[in-house]
């Protein structure tokens, strides 16, 4: 008999235990009894979606599907590897890999030496090199604010975002299908605008979004309650002639039974490994707690101590003081196993999970080694997606690639001479990055101030530095693209200036496409040599980059009932491209505290 418990089958079809109690008090299935549990015979419950898929599963089938030919892949936002391994044993070749955080990457590196990983920002990567040549592109991006300032609601609104950067490294690469992963609210978030303003860009990008789906860890061998969002794209000349077929479920629930002992996803029981401890006071509390229970089992006056202000608050409060059951699956995990709000109590020990035993619950391998300090194991695991759900979903994309490999046959693409372009133009960046600050003092220069009516008089309000050309030059040799997709040249001369407290928003939101200079401007600057623009945000400092397009004469508020003639200003025609820094960072403005000559290499490098 494939028995499913009651508290188990609230959790795979999203209700309540008390609703799943109530149809069995009211003889709406019948109610059988294992081990001292109440359940449920699964044949009992046909009629149930998620059970009928579990009954009609195609899960021992799905696992012989293996690649045609060798898929190329990348993956952005990597983390601990939770996604990248399992696209990788579903049959996926990864060819280049980013992350931020030093210690993810070093996990990465140490587990699969053979993977290229970028350690870095990826607004710095430039993926150009590799369009045409990948096959498929995944990241877990994290969800930021997206603004919706724009009209369109569409890839320009997502500016600013991570989820920008996947975006853009699809347009770059032009990938045959891509995959982006989140949590569940991004669905619901600000009313469903954000997700609208993704579906648009997906659509601008000319691809083809599958509906998504939440997908519940627990349907796929993963011994957890965790759902994710999982957003899959295919490109439009390719979407109408084949179609995805999302992963069948396991045929059963797993537990944390199954986690830290031997069974069906581990060959013998959790190894020991450091983890974190409770302080004692705490311990004592949660020694109180049976398995599967929270502050309700606790004495009121022990659980009123505790619990502290939110003894008063609204909601169930059934994170706190929690102890997981052997016979459920873990709660979903968090980056930290001992937070008050989000307790995960070891079933037979008062501890918090150990990182194997974190490890295990998102059914990474024991061979799979985290690297850093011990907080920072449990964030890269705790922020993973679960390998076995990434590798029932790697598996669904491999034989799609498999009949999209069938019916527009081609060769695998070789990828090496892109990707060791690409990481050499980070190992170039990483250089000035790291290096040391100069701390000679430079002698002081006195700059004086362009006369802007011999301008006028010299070049009767022409442009004066068109870098058009420039532009033009650097883009050659990629193609047919816009100025925001070239990639940056960190020897180019950059203007940072101060702009005006009231034209700071358009700066901030990236929508200015003009710097007016105040009446006065060095003459050291070589307006024909500048080529980016950073605006400095007072109170902040700089962030944002933008081309220079062309620098003219022109006049104050020109264009506008207030335009004064007799008021010359420098005007840059200027075009944002992508963020230098993820936030604000304050540097010197040393000529009269409102601009700096210099290069994107040096700016970089303060």
């Amino acid at each position: 008999m494939a028995f499913i418990s009651e508290n188990n089958l609230a959790a795979l079809i999203g209700t309540s235990n008390h609703t799943v109690q109530t149809w069995a008090d009211k003889g709406l299935y019948p109610i059988r009894e294992k081990n001292g549990k109440k359940g449920f015979d699964m044949k009992d419950l046909d009629a149930i979606p998620e059970i009928h898929a579990m009954l009609e599963s195609k899960w021992e089938e799905e696992l012989s599907v293996t690649p045609l030919r060798q898929y190329n892949s990348i993956e952005l936002f990597a983390g601990g590897g939770g996604l990248a391994l399992g696209m990788s044993l579903a049959g996926f070749h990864h060819v280049l890999l980013n992350e931020f955080d030093a210690a993810a990457c070093k996990t990465l590196k140490t587990n699969k030496p053979e993977w290229n990983v970028i350690e870095g920002d990826v607004r710095h990567i430039d993926f150009t090199p590799l369009k045409g040549k990948v096959d498929f592109l995944s990241g877990g991006f994290p969800c930021q604010a997206f603004s919706y300032a724009g009209k369109g609601a569409g890839f320009d609104d997502t500016r600013g975002t991570l989820f920008f950067e996947l975006a853009r490294a699809v347009k770059e690469i032009q990938p045959k299908v891509f995959l982006g992963e989140n949590v569940k609210g991004l669905v619901s978030h600000e009313n469903g605008r954000t997700f609208e303003t993704i579906r648009n860009a997906i659509a601008e990008l000319g691809y083809q979004l599958v509906e998504p789906r939440v997908l519940r860890a627990m349907m796929y061998q993963v011994p957890q309650k965790r759902e994710r969002l999982i957003l899959i794209a295919v490109r439009k000349d390719i979407a109408d002639r084949v179609c995805f077929r999302w992963p069948s479920p396991y045929h059963e629930v797993l537990t944390m039974q199954d986690a830290l002992f031997k069974s069906v996803i581990f060959d013998c029981d959790v190894p020991a490994s450091d983890g974190a401890v409770y302080p004692d006071k705490k311990r004592k509390v949660l020694a109180l707690v049976p398995q599967g229970g929270d502050w309700r089992n606790l004495p009121e006056s022990v659980a009123k101590e505790y619990m502290g202000g939110s003894w008063h608050l609204g909601g169930g409060k059934t994170g706190m003081a929690r102890r997981l059951s052997l016979d459920e699956p873990s709660l979903t995990l968090t980056c930290s196993p001992c937070q008050k709000q989000t307790e995960r109590c070891h079933p037979l020990e008062t501890r918090p999970l150990n990182v194997r035993e974190y490890a295990r619950v998102q059914t990474f391998p024991d061979y799979w080694q985290f690297q850093g300090s011990m907080n920072e194991k449990y964030k890269q695991i705790g922020n993973a997606v679960p390998v076995n759900l990434a590798w029932a979903v790697g598996r669904s994309l491999i034989r799609l690639f498999n009949d999209i490999q069938t019916i527009m046959p081609e060769e695998t693409q070789d990828c090496a001479k892109a990707v060791k372009e690409i990481i050499w133009e980070q190992s170039q960046l990483v250089q000035i990055k790291d290096a040391k600050t100069q701390t000679s003092m430079a002698k002081r220069q006195v700059y004086k101030q362009l006369d802007f009516f011999d301008l006028f008089e010299k070049y009767a309000l022409d442009s004066i530095a068109d870098n058009s050309m420039a532009h033009e030059s650097v883009c050659a040799e990629y193609g047919n693209l816009e100025l925001a997709d070239c990639p940056i040249d960190l020897n180019k001369k950059v203007l940072v200036s101060l702009v005006k407290k009231d034209n700071e928003q358009m700066f901030v939101d990236g929508s200015a496409t003009v710097y007016y200079t105040g009446k006065r401007f060095p003459t050291t600057v070589a307006l024909n040599q500048l080529y980016y623009f950073v605006p400095y945000i007072k109170g902040k400092g700089v962030r944002d980059l933008f081309f220079i397009k062309a620098v003219r004469l022109g006049y104050r508020k020109e264009g506008t009932e207030e335009e004064d003639k007799r008021d010359l200003r420098l005007v840059f025609e200027i075009k944002r491209t992508r963020r230098l820094f993820e936030e604000y960072k304050p540097v010197e403005l040393k000529i009269w505290r409102t601009f700096t000559d210099t290069t994107i290499g040096e700016l970089l490098k303060e």
